[in-house]
Order: structure tokens, then sequence, then C-alpha cells
């Protein structure tokens, strides 16, 4: 957008992925993208919700129910993008859930799923992406991390692992990639705040969630994450994203922290 919020169409010809586009930043990108001229794959899981932001988006934007933890699902999923299009510009791999809990109360299906989403989700939207991405002549992935990295937050251990996981996994897909013209941004995100954000998205244990949000508080992680402002909105992070996608050829950001102040 310009200064006087009409869109440039920066984006017009290129075709993007978001993951996790329903709610909260996804959402917020998916739009801004759109906004911007770019035909727009929304990748999440619920259909209800996918098919009604894609008619509020209106254009070149489609909806794709997709479980980024299944390797099938985002098989089928790239597998339609590659029959519409035959290639891919931009990756974002936003999805995650988080759910506190102390280490010794943690389910299978809670370590299960924050791994299958949180960090076999983006391995998984990569490999398939990455063909479409040199088809294309280059391209960008922006991998979402959190800064719950850099200040490990109590009761949130596998959320922060899996993070960690992908900060790794981006250092290294990004040697191997680079030479085919293919950008891997890791974005290490502060708390956002914004419709369909926050924990609300995900059923957490209300004993466990009541129990981390006094913990957090008394030990200062909310007031650092949140900062003097009161968090940073989804538009921002959505600015952030459109930075990157749009930085000339050649140059690059490989580590980009975003937050409030």
């Amino acid at each position: 957008m310009d200064r006087n919020g009409t869109s440039t169409g920066v984006l017009s010809g290129k075709v993007a992925v978001v993951t996790g586009a329903t709610s909260g930043s996804g959402r917020a990108v998916a739009t801004r993208f759109a906004d911007e001229g770019a035909s727009v794959f929304l990748l999440a899981r619920g259909v209800s919700r996918l098919r009604d932001l894609a008619a509020q988006l209106g254009g070149a934007v489609t909806g794709i129910p997709t479980d980024v933890g299944d390797a099938s699902s985002v098989t089928a999923a790239f597998d339609q993008i590659r029959e519409r299009h035959g290639r891919l510009d931009i990756l974002i791999n936003n999805a995650a859930i988080y759910r506190p809990c102390p280490v010794e109360s943690l389910s299978d299906d809670e370590i299960a799923q924050q791994v299958r989403t949180n960090f076999l989700g983006p391995v998984h939207t990569c490999r398939a992406a990455i063909p479409l991405l040199r088809a294309a002549g280059g391209g960008d992935i922006i991998n979402t991390s959190s800064e719950s990295t850099l200040d490990p937050f109590p009761m949130l251990s596998i959320y922060v692992s899996t993070k960690a996981a992908l900060e790794a996994f981006s250092h290294v897909l990004r040697s191997e990639v680079e030479r085919d013209g293919i950008r891997v941004t890791t974005l290490v995100q502060g708390t956002a705040a914004g419709e369909g954000g926050g924990s609300t998205d995900w059923e957490w244990d209300p004993a466990h969630g009541a129990a981390a949000m006094r913990l957090w508080e008394s030990e200062g992680f909310l007031r650092r994450i949140h900062g003097s402002h009161g968090g940073q909105s989804v538009t921002q992070i959505a600015d952030v994203h459109l930075f990157v996608v749009t930085l000339p050829v050649g140059q690059k950001v490989e580590v980009l922290r975003c937050r409030s102040y």
C-alpha cells in the first residue's frame, strides 16, 4: 500500500502460499498479499473458515484444507498449486500451535501435535515448495519462529523446542537453495494482537493455562513480550512480510527479529 492506502500491486503476478492462513498473523499476511495483487493459496485445517476468508478476499485467492503436519495432505495441496500455476514465488510458514503445560503433564497427543505442526509442517511444505520455487526462477520462504527461543518460557517446552528446531532447519535449508535464487528468512516474531490471533484458537487445559499466566506474569515474561506499547499488531507483521518478499533479487535478510518495544 502507498501512504494513501491505495494498493500498489507490488505482488501482481506472484503466487504465494500462506499456512495457518485463517487467523492471526497468517490471516493478515494473506490479506495483505491479496491486496497487493498476488494469487494466494490459503492453507489451514478449518474448511468453513477457509471458505469464508477466500470469499471475503475474493480475486485470485484459493483456500485448500490442509493439515501441514500430514505429509500426504501437504503433497495433495501442492499438487493443486502445481496444476493451477506450475510455479510458486512465496511460501509463508506461519502455522503453529502451543499449549502451556509442565513437562511431566504433557500427553502424547500434545507432544505429537506440536511437533507435527510447528516443525514437521514447515519441513513438509518446504520440501513440496522447492521445485515450484525453482520453476519460478527463485523466490522466498519465510519460516516463522518465536522470540520465546531467545527468552524461553516455562511451560512451553515443546513449542520453544520446535521453534528452535525450525530455526536450525532454516539455516541448513538456506545453504542448500540459495544457488537456486531461493531466499530463506527466519522471522523471529514477538507476540501479535489482532483478529483471530492469540491462544483462543487452540484448546488449553484451563488449569495449566491459568498456572502459566500466573507464572509468566510473576516472572516478568508478559511484560517483556508485550513491551511498553502493549504488543505489535498483525498488520505490522504483514508489513514485515511484504518488506522481505519485495527485497531486490540478490539481497537477503537471513534472520529478522520483529517485536514491539
